[in-house]
């Protein structure tokens, strides 16, 4: 400003020095400009690598990734949200996986989608009980850690057995298994999945038997009972607590069937209407005649499972 002062305006490289000056001034301001914008950009960049570097993590399902907080502005905001949301994902798949140990993941799916009919629905299913022979007399001559060991074990290769054959355990109830085939996710052949799943059960009850008399320890027994019909499948319980369960005169006959195999020294029965229900194979199967079961008014055609020859 001092040079401008008694300077001669009427001369024309008064007007080019200004020029120069500005000039050289927005190029120094061009300069520093391009240098923050250049920095800024590589920041950016960084921060934005790292942001979608975390977010292909959480598709992949890895929650353990942490996004590191670079700055203190929109994007920390940003960060810090995304740290958010993978704990709300960790506690979320840590709740899911703790409830599928309690509730079968395809009822758990149902419940947890609300998909379940609030007066339940009637659904055309097969029913297999299983219960394992003289339980009282094993479990008073032995500890209940090894009570608890034992069935846990036979509970896990009956589970797997049944899983891999399309059916769904509903409960343990003290020794006995409660397994449906064709719901809750619909099954056209749930009664050959059934005695399938029964077949395969006797061979894995084997092979555990063949473990248990290495180790010295007596053997394993059950017995299996499946039938065939239609039942009420929905939420039953109280208002605060409720269960996936199957209601109706199929699931009582299954279990009577699974009572009966003790009289007809027998492992797997199934009824007559399962039997109808089977498509051709070689299955071999005994009649064992009409039986009167309890709850039935009518005498129920039954029929052994036998051992392929």
């Amino acid at each position: 400003s001092y040079y401008l002062i008694g300077q001669d305006f009427s001369r024309p490289d008064i007007y080019w020095g200004i020029f120069k000056e500005i000039a050289f001034a927005l190029c120094v301001l061009l300069g520093i400009s391009l240098v923050i914008v250049r920095r800024y950009a590589s920041n950016l960049t960084e921060i934005l690598d790292t942001q979608l570097a975390a977010m292909d993590e959480i598709s992949r399902g890895n929650l353990e990734r942490q996004v590191p907080i670079l700055s203190s502005d929109e994007f920390a905001r940003v960060a810090e949200k995304t740290n958010q949301m993978m704990v709300g994902l960790k506690e979320r798949d840590f709740c899911r996986s703790s409830f599928d140990q309690y509730v079968s993941p395809e009822v758990s799916r149902k419940i947890l989608n609300d998909t379940i009919a609030p007066s339940g629905e009637l659904v055309d299913v097969t029913i297999l009980f299983c219960d394992m022979r003289n339980f009282t007399g094993f479990a008073e001559k032995r500890s209940p850690q090894a009570v608890v060991e034992l069935m846990n074990r036979y509970f896990t290769e009956m589970e797997g057995v049944i899983r891999k054959h399309g059916g769904v355990v509903l409960q343990f109830i003290g020794d006995e298994i409660e397994a449906v085939f064709g719901a809750p996710e619909p099954d056209d052949k749930h009664p050959d999945h059934a005695v399938a799943a029964a077949c395969a059960m006797r061979s894995a009850l084997r092979q555990l038997n063949a473990e248990r008399l290495e180790k010295g320890a007596p053997e394993i027994r059950h017995g299996i009972g499946i039938h065939s019909g239609r039942v009420l499948a929905g939420n039953v319980g109280s208002a605060k607590r409720k269960t996936y369960s199957m209601l109706g005169d199929t699931v009582n006959l299954a279990s009577r069937l699974q009572a009966l195999n003790k009289k007809l020294a027998t492992d797997i029965l199934i009824s007559g209407e399962t039997r109808k229900r089977l498509s051709p194979s070689n299955l071999q199967l005994r009649s064992m005649g009409r039986h009167a079961v309890k709850g039935k008014t009518e005498t129920v055609d039954v029929f052994a499972v036998q051992e392929k020859d």
